[in-house]
């Protein structure tokens, strides 16, 4: 059974008085520890895939299944328990909450799901030695460098054991040695993990190192072929 399935996805925005087509029968499927890449030309869709994908937003037509479920048949709280416990997100701009340490931030998501507090730091300890970062545990996350603060996103995504990343764009703002850090780490979670991967790139020469890589054009998604 797929991690995640789309089906006929289609999404449309409203633009003064018309509609404007994002995605158009939109299919997908990811298996259990599969990386799939995600390209295309700036504004064609590709944040909008992911954020469907996540549950985020609610598809115009079309079905979206995550770990057996049907998105369409749960309640909004349903959605995000499901969430919470099935998808981790890593995104170009790390959302890290700066008034609280690196150990804290990667706690966050377990003492949200009501975890013990002890159970949630040991954990977070744990997945930042995981990333190389319990030296930085007790530091402030706005000091950290981009790679850091990068990592840290990365163990604050795995907080809840998700079966599948989500990661738009990732990279985009790290320099090249780092940038090449942050997917090795990427590779090593899908190889060794298991954890399913579906990301966003720019960087096709990362995207040709996946399992597999589709492109979005013209509303709809696409074999890629270099």
């Amino acid at each position: 059974m797929p991690i995640l399935k789309l089906d006929s996805v289609a999404m449309r925005h409203r633009s003064g008085d018309s509609f404007v087509n994002v995605l158009d029968n939109a299919n997908l499927s990811i298996k259990p520890g599969e990386s799939v890449g995600v390209v295309g030309q700036s504004g064609v869709g590709k944040s909008t895939l992911l954020q469907v994908a996540g549950l985020l937003e609610t598809p115009t037509a079309g079905t979206v299944i995550l770990n057996g479920s049907d998105a369409a048949k749960l309640t909004d709280n349903e959605k995000t328990i499901l969430r919470r416990r099935s998808i981790g997100f890593v995104y170009q701009h790390h959302n890290l909450l700066p008034e609280f340490t690196v150990l804290e931030n990667v706690m966050m998501p377990l003492l949200i799901s009501n975890a013990p507090k002890r159970e949630s730091a040991s954990r977070a300890m744990k997945l930042l030695d995981d990333v190389g970062l319990t030296h930085r545990a007790n530091h402030n996350s706005k000091k950290l460098s981009g790679g850091e603060q990068q990592r840290t996103s990365i163990a604050r995504a795995l907080a809840n054991n998700p079966s599948i990343l989500i990661a738009d764009e990732p990279t985009g703002n790290l320099d090249p040695a780092t940038a090449e850090g942050i997917f090795a780490l990427f590779m090593d979670l899908t190889q060794n993990a298991g954890t399913s991967l579906l990301m966003a790139t720019h960087n096709i020469e990362f995207a040709k190192r996946l399992d597999r890589t589709v492109m979005i054009r013209s509303c709809a998604i696409q074999p890629f072929t270099s």
